[in-house]
Order: structure tokens, then sequence, then C-alpha cells
């Protein structure tokens, strides 16, 4: 079998983020006039967060969430693995080049090498034989939505589009990858890890199906009231979404409440991240009923900001580090290893925390308080605020990649369970 010391999904999800934040430092560059603007830098370095980061550690570890276990690790388990990592990693940067150049075709090919990377991952998680773990249907839901999102980027660059039109399929795009893919991860992944790790058991345990239901039905509508141009679905989405995650709240809170209240810092982290995840609500039905009468353009660009920097870089920062940590260990159980590297790993700081939060407060300003010569200054203090965050995190990220495990003889596999 091929081993290696740490898992290669989340060795990739560190390189993207470190790419990630140069980009960042670039596009600070460009707000202080240093240099000339970049084409697409924008979003090649939400890719790099998006699919770069959040979707490389996830293909890592959601078969370990999703309740897979070591002693069903097979030789043709650890080859689809690595076929997966293959995939995923050469057609990514396809991607990327697409997008740089304008190149559709090297787009397209790059995004069916990413399809058939989840067509793998799908069939790793619906192998997994653990119905005891609490978020399994979260992560086996998920990966479908991602799957809808690729096939909606296959529609923006073939220019096969829905009653919405180009936008309408962008939002689309959006909402399957982060309001379903990536939110149901964290929902599940929330719920398996925060009992041991606030040490007591979940607060309102009913309230899990709420939550699933919530995000996933309301994600449903997400997708596709843009795609079909249909307003009245996509407020009921919303609707229905805001309810399964405030019962995932209500947990995460409640759970911190009645626990040790250990880890403030990492609570901190999820508190803010639902912040900036829940912030553009109250906007939406503005941006989408009275489009003339709010700076829509400017809100849907720090809506996307506040779910990248603000959501998707406070989740990681909280718990990445401990991922890749656990996932070095032999101990069983995921939530057990994570866990256990928590105590091992450097706390994010509450410098880090300050400078993120205050970073997305700073952009989102630029879009509801657009006075005068304010917006660059405010666009630039964001940026440089949300960059000395990632700098922390992208040291403890790489430091608990790079330290030897003591638990495994410095070896794990790719299977990462």
């Amino acid at each position: 079998m091929l081993r290696t010391r740490n898992d290669p999904f989340l060795v990739m999800a560190g390189l993207y983020l470190v790419i990630g934040l140069f980009a960042t430092v670039g596009t600070l560059g460009v707000e202080a006039g240093v240099i000339d603007v970049l084409p697409r830098l924008r979003w090649l370095t939400i890719h790099f967060v998006t699919i770069g980061g959040m979707t490389q550690a996830l293909f890592g570890v959601l078969p370990a969430l999703a309740g897979s276990r070591r002693e069903d690790t097979t030789d043709a388990t650890v080859r689809n693995r690595w076929l997966q990592w293959l995939s995923l990693n050469a057609g990514y940067p396809l991607i990327l080049i697409g997008m740089a150049t304008g190149t559709t075709i090297v787009a397209v090919v790059g995004a069916s090498l990413v399809l058939g990377a989840l067509a793998g991952l799908l069939a790793t998680v619906y192998r997994s034989k653990d119905p005891a773990v609490d978020g399994r249907f979260y992560f086996r839901t998920a990966p479908w939505f991602l799957v809808v999102g690729i096939l909606a980027a296959f529609g923006m660059l073939l220019n096969v589009h829905g009653p919405g039109g180009y936008f309408g399929t962008v939002e689309a795009h959006v909402h399957a990858n982060v309001w379903g893919f990536l939110a149901l991860v964290a929902a599940g992944a929330l719920f398996t890890v925060l009992p041991r790790l606030f040490g007591a058991d979940l607060r309102y345990p009913r309230l899990r199906r709420v939550t699933y239901w919530g995000i996933t039905a309301g994600a449903v509508g997400l997708v596709a009231g843009p795609w079909l141009a249909r307003h009245e679905l996509t407020m009921l989405g919303l609707v229905v979404y805001v309810v399964g995650t405030a019962a995932l709240l209500a947990n995460v809170i409640g759970t911190y409440r009645v626990g040790e209240r250990a880890q403030p810092e990492r609570f901190a982290l999820i508190l803010g991240a639902y912040l900036w995840l829940a912030f553009p609500v109250p906007w939406a039905p503005l941006v989408l009923l009275f489009p003339e009468t709010v700076p829509a353009t400017a809100i849907e660009i720090a809506a996307i900001d506040g779910l990248v920097f603000g959501w998707m870089l406070q989740l990681a920062m909280a718990f990445l580090p401990i991922v890749a940590v656990g996932a070095k260990s032999d101990r069983a159980g995921f939530a057990a290893r994570t866990t256990a590297a928590s105590e091992t790993v450097r706390t994010p700081s509450w410098l880090q925390i300050a400078s993120v939060n205050l970073g997305m407060l700073a952009l989102w300003l630029t879009a509801i308080l657009p006075v005068g010569g304010t917006v660059d200054s405010l666009s630039l203090v964001g940026y440089l605020l949300v960059a000395v965050a990632w700098g922390f995190f992208a040291v403890d990220l790489w430091t608990a990649l790079t330290t030897p495990s003591t638990s495994t003889a410095g070896t794990s596999e790719i299977p990462s369970e």
C-alpha cells in the first residue's frame, strides 16, 4: 500500500491555502495601486480557498467523518483514494488555467476530472459501515450538492443556462457548493466533534434532524430558485435554511454552555464564521426584489467574500490544524483523534480572531456604506486584516503538517481512516 506521513489531500489543502494567501497579498497590491490589476485575481483567490483548500481537505476527511474504519481498508480502497487524489489534483490546475486564460476547453477538461474524483469519493463514503456516526446522512448528502455545483460550472463554461440565464447559473453554482456541500459537511462535523471538544453531550439532540432537513431543503431552494428565475422559491429556501442553521447554532452554543467551556477561541471562530454566513440573509430580499434601491452588485461581492473569508476560512482556522494532526494518528474514531490533537496544536489567538472578523466588517462596510473615497481605503484595510489572520493560520496548519506524530511512526494511509 502507498503510505505517506500526512494525508495527501490535507497537504494539497495547505499548499493551496498558502497560494491563496499570496493571492490575497496580490489583491492588497492592486488595492494599494502598487501593481496593475491582474485578470480574474478575485475569482482565482476565491477558488484557492474553496476548491483548493476546503474541497481538498474535505476529500481527505469525509470518509473518516462518514465512519469508514481502518480495519475495512483494502488495497482497492487505497488505489481508489489515490485515483481520487490524482484526478482532483490534475483537474483543479486545469480549471485555474482555463479561468485565468479564458480557455473554455481547458476548464471543461479540468472540471470533468474533478467530477470523476467526486464520483470516487461518493463510492468511498457510501461504503462506510458505521451506522453510529451522528452525521452520516450529512456526509452522504453533501457530495451530491457538489455534483450539482460542478454541473452548473459546466453550464457557465459551455453557455448552457436555465431560465435564470448566466447569472442564475452562477448563483446556483455558488449556492450548491457553499450553502449545500460545505454547509452540510460543516454541520455534520460540528455534531461529531463538538461534544468531545466541549466535554458535554449534545445539548439538543432532537434538533439534529431540524438542522439536516433545514439545510438540505433550504439549499435545494437556494440552488433551484436562481436557476429557474423563481424568486419565491429562492426566498422560501432561504427561510428554511435559516431555520436549519438556527437549530445548529442552538446546539453549538448550548453544548458549549453546559460543557467545560474549553476551547473558547475555537468557539469564537465558529460563532464568527456563522455570523458572516448569516449576515447576507436580511439583504437578500432587497437584492432580489428591489435591486435599484440598494447597491446590489457591491452587496453580492461582499456576501461572497463573507462566505469565503468570513465563514470558510474561520472554520478552517478552528479545525484544520487539529484535523491534520489527528489524521496521522491510529487512534480509533475521528472525534477522539481530533480532540486529542486539539491538546497538542497551538490554539488560535484572539488577535487572529479579531483580525479576520474586523477585516470582514471592513469589507462589508464597502458595500453598505459606500461613502466618497472611503471604499478603497476600507477594502485595503479589510484585505490586510484578513491576510494577517490568514498568515497566522497558514503557520499553524503547516506546523501541524510538518510535526511528526508520536503515535504512528510517521505514516498514515491515504484513506485517512
